[in-house]
């Protein structure tokens, strides 16, 4: 028994997955849900002055013309709050989200009860259906609520209402309320695993799986939006690993990558890991946006100083560019012409007769 609840509540909870796993694709559901939002609140604006329009034509509808209006303006505003909600603030958009989600089902009820007392509700049963499914959120939530705007409906048929119909409304929405919550868990579920899917491809394609850094792949892709994601400063950090080679022959490959592993991390934990990339074997690149040149240079000293003490080595260029005067592909060019330098220079004073390998 308690097995079982467990399962149901993990299912409500996280749609069937760990809260980590969850932790790792809820700014994939943000930005979908982000996507949604605009796209169905824009949908219903449209579709409410259109109906609002129509209501000075038809006699049917004239009765909900201010109703048409107030959810319009309403609607209008959560577009407002979702278009302008561009960052990762998950709380704001998932407050918009619920707004809207109750906006509809009251809506629906207002529809199916205050206008039509004397008629079956159909638009309130629609949108107990349809709504649930246009966003992607832990189950619970809109389980939860689902059953408010059922409890809803139900107290407010039951005074307005005529008793004729007040049963099979009753009837019709609970039942079809609970089915919403059935099929809402269920797809949830569907959407959860689909993001998750998505996420470690990507991951997969984009981290190298022996040190954790960003692969050559993301380093490739990310070229691109670096500069726009720059405010005044970017920076180039180019590192090479010293001794590879010789590790490899001496002390195997696993030496060699324990190696490689704690250049990798000690990068990573310094810069970023949005930052740190494996572009080769011992090759490894680290780009930075608008950091004060000093603050860079103490990190760079640090790290050099991290792999040293492990008696590691490593040969480190940089360079450092105000972005409206410097093209990136040269300031990375500048960076690793300065590292081929530093490993000639430690090369030299170890009295090795060899130049850098490019």
């Amino acid at each position: 028994m308690n097995r079982f609840k467990d399962y149901i509540m993990r299912k409500l909870y996280c749609a069937g997955i760990s809260q980590e796993e969850y932790l790792l694709i809820q700014k994939d559901i943000h930005e979908e849900n982000r996507k949604s939002l605009l796209t169905f609140s824009a949908i219903t604006v449209v579709f409410l002055l259109i109906m609002f329009f129509i209501s000075f034509v038809s006699e049917d509808v004239e009765v909900n013309r201010w109703i048409y209006l107030s959810v319009m303006v309403v609607t209008a505003i959560m577009f407002a709050v979702a278009y302008l909600n561009k960052h990762e603030n998950y709380e704001v958009l998932l407050w918009d989200i619920y707004a809207f989600v109750i906006l509809l089902f009251s809506f629906g009820i207002v529809l199916g009860t205050v206008t039509r007392p004397d008629e079956q509700t159909v638009t309130f049963v629609a949108l107990l259906l349809t709504v649930p499914l246009l966003f992607t959120d832990r189950p619970i939530r809109m389980v939860i609520c689902i059953f408010i705007a059922i409890i809803s409906f139900v107290i407010a048929a039951i005074f307005v209402k005529e008793d004729y119909v007040l049963v099979a409304d009753i009837i019709d929405v609970t039942v079809f309320g609970t089915i919403s919550a059935a099929i809402c868990t269920y797809m949830m579920s569907l959407k959860f695993q689909r993001f998750l899917y998505a996420r470690k491809v990507t991951i997969l394609s984009e981290t190298d799986l022996l040190t954790g850094l960003l692969n050559r792949n993301s380093y490739e892709r990310k070229l691109e939006v670096y500069s726009s994601m720059c405010n005044q400063v970017i920076a180039c950090i180019y590192v090479d690993v010293n001794g590879l080679h010789e590790i490899n022959n001496t002390k195997g490959h696993v030496a060699g990558d324990r190696m490689l592993q704690f250049v990798g991390k000690t990068l990573q934990k310094e810069f970023g890991e949005k930052n740190s990339f494996r572009i080769g074997g011992d090759e490894f690149v680290v780009l930075v946006i608008d950091e004060k040149e000093k603050i860079i240079q103490a990190k760079i000293d640090l790290v050099q100083a991290l792999v040293e003490e492990e008696s590691y080595h490593v040969s480190i260029g940089d360079s450092v560019g105000n972005i409206s005067e410097t093209d990136i592909s040269l300031l990375i060019s500048t960076a690793e012409k300065h590292m081929y330098e530093a490993k000639q220079l430690f090369y030299k004073q170890r009295g090795v007769d060899r130049r850098a390998r490019k």
